[in-house]
């Protein structure tokens, strides 16, 4: 099977992509909202210009068989300059993953040559990939061959199994705090008129949105500068994916008011019986009265009673930060793999990432063979065997 590698990086292009896009993705099955076109296009606009993306087409004989969505960015490690490559997402994104019609190890093959002959990227981030894809344990077969490689991490987000009905259901971490969820209702509902809210279908320039806009906004500027630099493009990011998600029905959006305002709000994304909550915030003024506690439990509350028989399972992605009131049924992982270069430079980036430890991040690492790897004098030694460093 001979491969080759379209590169995509005009928006224009990618917008050209839609088509190709959505047809691997059906014929591919996978079907999942954070693979999708609309989804990657959403992180374009929320990435642009901090980070560049990039798209890579595979192509056997001329006609798309993979795709592999990805960004470039710089950062600085240990006081070293690093260009970055990796999976194009958004903050908040819960899984990366490329498409592909072919074999993983095939596509995986082609990717990985195409890295080693371009000059224009120190490291290669591949983050969030699930701990179940064909593509991570492809990547950790072929790689100890081909380039300097390490785990640098995991990421766990749960999920809770809908089933049974609310009231017999050991959802929360205590029965006696489902039970309470009525005062804590009473005691926030006593500064006004309290409502709960949902929302399937939401235009990104109605007042409803634009508000809950400025309520994200006022809790990131709560949080200080780092969590604005954190989440880049915002209003443009969530703007583009509510109005695609209303159109592909995947939107189920709540809100809390009081008095008509909103104090509290959670993004969900719905697809094949699984409801993701993106984002969920509440406004500082409230905190104290646990605004995102009644929040959650009356969306909880509304996926048991319902929804149950068409939503099985309720998650939260990197993007909730807010205390979980429910015990998990179960944990989904992702890995996240860094790659180095073979060049000098990116040997010594590799020997800072590691620390004297050698043991950062819980990963392991691997030098291809006959890799010349970098000693403690700074000299290059050569060694004849694959070692494994822990």
């Amino acid at each position: 099977m001979n491969l080759r590698i379209r590169r995509i990086e005009r928006a224009r292009d990618f917008m050209a992509l839609a088509p190709l896009w959505s047809k691997l993705a059906n014929d591919s099955g996978q079907l999942s909202p954070f693979l999708s076109y609309d989804w990657f296009w959403c992180c374009w606009h929320g990435v642009w210009p901090r980070r560049r993306p990039e798209i890579l087409v595979v192509e056997e004989a001329g006609s798309p068989v993979a795709i592999i969505p990805l960004m470039h960015w710089k950062e600085r490690l240990g006081g070293l300059p690093v260009r970055c490559l990796g999976f194009l997402e958004y903050p908040g994104t819960p899984m990366v993953d490329l498409l592909t019609l072919v074999a993983h190890d095939v596509v995986v093959e082609t990717f990985l040559h195409h890295l080693a002959g371009r000059s224009d990227w120190d490291v290669v981030w591949l983050q969030k990939l699930p701990d179940t894809s064909p593509t991570l344990k492809a990547l950790e077969r072929i790689l100890p061959e081909r380039l300097a490689w390490r785990r640098a991490g995991n990421c766990l987000w749960p999920y809770l199994t809908i089933s049974a009905d609310w009231e017999s259901s050991d959802a929360t971490n205590e029965q006696s705090f489902k039970h309470g969820h009525e005062g804590i209702h009473a005691q926030l509902a006593r500064n006004g008129d309290l409502s709960v809210e949902e929302h399937l279908s939401v235009d990104p320039w109605s007042p409803l949105f634009q508000e809950t806009l400025d309520l994200i906004r006022r809790c990131r500027q709560k949080d200080g500068r780092a969590a604005n630099a954190a989440v880049p493009r915002m209003p443009e990011f969530f703007s583009e994916l509510t109005r695609r998600a209303t159109k592909n029905g995947w939107l189920s959006f709540w809100v809390l008011k009081l008095n008509n305002r909103v104090i509290a709000m959670e993004y969900q994304l719905r697809a094949d019986g699984k409801a993701l909550a993106l984002w969920a915030d509440d406004d500082p003024v409230y905190q104290e009265l646990l605004s995102a506690h009644v929040l959650n439990l009356a969306v909880l509350r509304s996926l048991f009673e319902r929804e149950r028989g068409c939503i099985h399972e309720y998650g939260t992605g990197p993007g909730v930060k807010t205390e979980r009131l429910w015990r998990p049924s179960g944990c989904y992982e992702t890995v996240h793999l860094k790659l180095y270069r073979p060049s000098l430079y990116s040997r010594l980036l590799y020997r800072v990432d590691r620390g004297p430890s050698q043991d950062l991040g819980g990963g392991e690492g691997t030098w291809p063979h006959g890799a010349r790897r970098l000693r403690g004098d700074g000299q290059l030694t050569d060694e004849g065997t694959r070692k494994k460093e822990r």
